[in-house]
């Protein structure tokens, strides 16, 4: 098992700001927050020292892993889609 689907698996909510510069990734204890705009990136809360890049999409957010797995959340149709890739380059 990927660490992004380890991580999929504690995820539960996503919330995001109308600028997509804030995220919050709420988890079964704790939440992830993250921000990304021209002042500021940073990744802060539970599960961030695992992290190794996020990204924040318009509709959701990318989370990649040291061992090169990536986690997109995102919402479509009113539900919350955790789309795991095994590995990127």
């Amino acid at each position: 098992m990927t660490q992004a689907q380890a991580f999929a698996r504690r995820v539960r909510r996503l919330a995001l700001n109308r600028q997509a510069t804030e995220a919050q990734v709420f988890l079964e204890r704790g939440f992830l927050y993250l921000r990304a705009d021209g002042f500021a990136r940073f990744a802060q809360g539970e599960g961030a020292e695992g992290l190794s890049d996020f990204a924040l999409k318009g509709k959701g957010v990318e989370l990649r892993f040291p061992d090169g797995s990536a986690l997109f959340l995102f919402y479509r149709l009113g539900r919350l889609q955790k789309w795991v890739t095994p590995y990127f380059s």
